[in-house]
């Protein structure tokens, strides 16, 4: 156990440099409040004892000097006055504070998250790691700062509490030191064993997490219900969440059992002490208020060293628990650094040189040896049955992956060497699992391509050739109606209808020269899929298209259609050659009749 290892130490260091740059007057401000709560409580001590001597004096007599009495009692007044409006302060500048160092960690992690390669969201390690991440961000990096605060205004308060106690015998400070020690020692054993054991079943925890999702969120509700998964979802969700609890449990208890053996010891330690005070005060060697003083000193000596060690030990845990969030923020992006600008426009074409891909921590390949060439204003449609890899190689051109071997070639030019922005600014996709966004309809067609100049003509165009227009502009407030069940006022669409908002974001991208479109009319009725494919025509016309698709009047679309097999291309052609080739595809279509 090396609580104060170099790997320690710069965590600390870089907690606070968080901590300080989100907000550098916020900082110095809790800063300059947490010392004066350090030193108040030896003012308020001082001022209790003289108060007693004061008022012990006035009333034997000895002193009859109401001045001084008005005097004393208006300094106690004052100072516990000024404890009580520092505790005050101290909570609203800690709570202004945090709110700037949430905004700042909150940037890292979204700043994080939208750059980093898509691959990752397809690794279970590191949806383990942003989990961790996630759940120790919030309030790691402030509850690191004020623990180093509350740690300096304790060592403070308790330096100037040891001078008092000081006076009284030496041996004060080393029993003190003694009554605590043991309780922080077990505190700091108990913090690396819980650290280990969240870190050893984050798995476990997001599985409890996701079967309450199951349980809970929208997505899920009606096969909960249709299929009476109620009981069985809950079941499971019960024995994951008992079997972590009983686990924590097992620490916890083991923890307080040690924690109570050593305050036993801490109780005998503190009753010596208050023996000899006693005895000192009975012999005449301290006066009364000395006495209370003492005591006083003792009671705050005692709950300050005790803050203290429970302070580093919180520290401690801390700063094994925001490794996780360094370990998300220092994920090393192995993703291309590409800055070369898109063909534009595109002349020869795109060609796939023995492409073979696999997805993370798997060691089926998705794609094996891919050789293909498109055309420049070709449009190439992919087909085969579910698990051949047409959704790879989707991702593929798209450039959420990168080939493990091989590369893609849009005009001999390496499509890792292509900028991200380059990518999206040329690039018109609607993916079989296409997104729902709860806000405006108009956003929902605008993100399609952000950088267009905000054209509300457009906007109705793109709508009106995905057959979603008419319906939007009957909305209670038109394009400006916000989609989804999520907010309040918000209008509900059907899976056909939310297709077609994707189908009208694909079609805004009007500066696109590439055009995926993966399973663009699974959710369409036919009546509505036949009115779309003349606009289909149209957006693909001049344009390199590659269409992913199962249903017959969407791939006549195609120049030349793609048979995919077991991650491989099984054939190449036309519809008509491959018919009378009767290979795969022509046993395909007649497994349809």
């Amino acid at each position: 156990m090396k609580p104060l290892s170099k790997a320690s130490i710069s965590l600390l260091i870089e907690s606070v440099r968080i901590v300080y740059n989100s907000s550098p007057k916020w900082t110095w401000v809790n800063a300059l409040v947490m010392i004066i709560r350090g030193v108040v409580p030896l003012l308020l001590l001082y001022i209790v004892k003289q108060l007693i001597d004061v008022v012990t004096a006035y009333s034997s007599g000895i002193n009859t000097n109401e001045e001084v009495l008005f005097t004393t009692i208006g300094l106690t007044t004052s100072f516990f006055l000024l404890n009580s409006i520092s505790g005050s302060i101290s909570n609203l500048t800690r709570e202004r504070h945090s709110h700037f160092i949430n905004d700042f960690v909150q940037n890292i992690i979204h700043n994080k998250t939208v750059h980093i390669p898509y691959f990752y969201f397809e690794d279970a390690n590191y949806q383990d790691t942003f989990y961790r991440a996630l759940n120790d961000s919030s309030y790691r990096p402030a509850r690191i700062f004020y623990s180093l605060l509350l740690t300096l205004q304790n060592i403070i308060t308790l330096t100037l509490i040891i001078i008092v106690l000081s006076n009284i015998h030496w041996a004060m400070i080393p029993l003190l030191i003694l009554s605590s020690g043991p309780v922080f020692y077990y505190r700091i054993l108990y913090t690396k064993k819980i650290y280990q054991y969240r870190k050893d079943h984050t798995q476990d925890e997001r599985r409890v997490h996701y079967f309450n999702r199951l349980l809970t969120a929208k997505d899920f509700a009606k096969e909960l219900r249709v299929f009476n998964l109620g009981k069985t979802f809950k079941s499971e969700y019960e024995h994951y969440k008992q079997d972590l609890r009983n686990k924590q449990w097992s620490l916890s208890k083991a923890k307080t059992i040690r924690e109570i053996i050593v305050q036993l010891l801490s109780t005998i330690i503190l009753l010596v002490i208050i023996s000899y005070v006693i005895k000192q005060t009975i012999n005449g060697v301290v006066s009364t208020g000395s006495m209370a003083m003492y005591f006083l000193a003792l009671q705050r000596a005692y709950a300050v060293l005790q803050g203290l060690m429970g302070g580093l030990s919180s520290l401690y845990e801390d700063n094994l628990f925001i490794k996780n969030f360094f370990d998300f923020q220092n994920i090393k992006i192995k993703d291309k650094k590409g800055n070369l600008s898109f063909p534009s426009p595109i002349k020869q074409g795109i060609e796939f040189k023995n492409v073979s891909f696999q997805y993370p921590n798997s060691s089926k390949w998705a794609l094996t040896n891919i050789n293909l060439s498109i055309s420049k204003g070709q449009t190439v449609a992919v087909v085969g049955h579910n698990g051949c890899g047409k959704t790879s190689l989707v991702k593929l051109l798209s450039g959420l992956h990168q080939p493990n071997k091989g590369e893609i070639l849009i005009d001999n030019q390496n499509l890792n060497d292509i900028s991200l922005d380059e990518i999206a600014d040329n690039l018109s996709i609607i993916f079989q699992d296409f997104m729902l966004y709860n806000t405006s309809a108009k956003n929902n067609i605008r993100y399609g391509n952000i950088h267009r100049t905000n054209n509300d003509r457009d906007i109705k165009e793109a709508a009106h050739k995905a057959g979603i227009g008419p319906m939007l502009e009957k909305m209670p407030q038109g394009y400006e109606t916000t989609l989804g069940t999520l907010f309040k006022g918000s209008q509900m669409l059907s899976r056909g209808e939310w297709q077609r908002t994707a189908l009208a974001r694909s079609f805004y991208n009007t500066n696109a020269q590439l055009i995926i479109l993966d399973e663009p009319t699974s959710s369409l009725d036919a009546f509505t899929e036949a009115k779309l494919i003349n606009h289909f025509k149209v957006i693909t016309k001049d344009k390199t298209s590659l269409i992913v698709s199962h249903r017959l009047s969407t791939i006549k679309l195609a120049d030349i259609l793609v048979v995919m097999e077991n991650g491989s291309i099984a054939e190449v052609g036309t519809a008509d050659e491959l018919i009378q080739k009767k290979g795969v595809y022509f046993k395909m279509i007649e497994s349809l009749k």
